[in-house]
């Protein structure tokens, strides 16, 4: 087995905050993934910025010649719809299981 590569950033799953009384809005990283700490990054105006222009590769706070790619956490999957899950249920009616399937 062999070593991680270190020079390859490692991916800080971020979600966007705004500064309370301001128009900056900052990416923020919760759990670094070199240090384990919380840090922030710019992401610009309120109004006049796009944030998602400032994710992709930075360097880390806690280490600046470190670098980390800032991406948005993946979303969770949908739930089965109703038909779906009546279909499972129904599925699990029609095996039944016969002694002499034992």
């Amino acid at each position: 087995m062999g070593k991680k590569d270190r020079t390859t950033p490692r991916m800080a799953f971020v979600t966007l905050r705004d500064l309370p009384g301001t128009r900056v809005m900052f990416w923020v990283v919760d759990e670094c993934p070199y240090c384990g700490e919380r840090h922030l990054h710019p992401a610009g105006n309120l109004r006049t910025a796009d944030p998602s222009d400032r994710l992709g590769e930075v360097p880390a706070v806690c280490d600046p010649t470190r670098m980390y790619e800032l991406a948005l956490p993946p979303r969770p999957k949908k739930k089965a719809g109703k038909t779906e899950r009546r279909r499972e249920r129904q599925g699990g009616k029609r095996d039944v299981i016969d002694d002499d399937k034992w």
